[in-house]
């Protein structure tokens, strides 16, 4: 089960097109082009209202479905930032782990002579 199947409420295009401001047809080759899916969901609208300002700034279809590519893709690459930055907390994580056991073992007494 997917999160959007987790999701109770669904949309229906003619509510889409009106709390969008987009027309059936703009939403309906949305849908066709796989921008969204049926059934609509909140995301789909907030989906709907960002491909709105694109054609707003002048962006055709085409150009918008490059944008929105790109735009999952920033966000793909910034969760996986996100997941190994966390992996490398010092003190912990996999790979301090694994770069402690590079290091030479009096590595942090020559970091730290005296103990200061």
């Amino acid at each position: 089960m997917t999160s959007r199947d987790r999701q109770t409420m669904y949309i229906s295009i003619q509510v889409a097109v009106q709390r969008t401001g987009l027309s059936e047809r703009v939403v309906q080759e949305c849908v066709v082009r796989e921008l969204v899916r049926e059934p609509l969901t909140d995301a789909d609208l907030a989906q709907l209202r960002r491909i709105r300002r694109l054609q707003e700034l002048g962006v055709n279809l085409q150009g918008i479905e490059v944008i929105l590519q790109m735009r999952r893709r920033i966000l793909a690459l910034q969760a996986e930032m996100d997941r190994l930055q966390t992996m490398w907390v010092p003190g912990g994580g996999y790979w301090e782990e694994r770069w402690q056991r590079l290091l030479p073992r009096d590595w942090k007494d020559r970091q730290d002579p005296g103990g200061l």
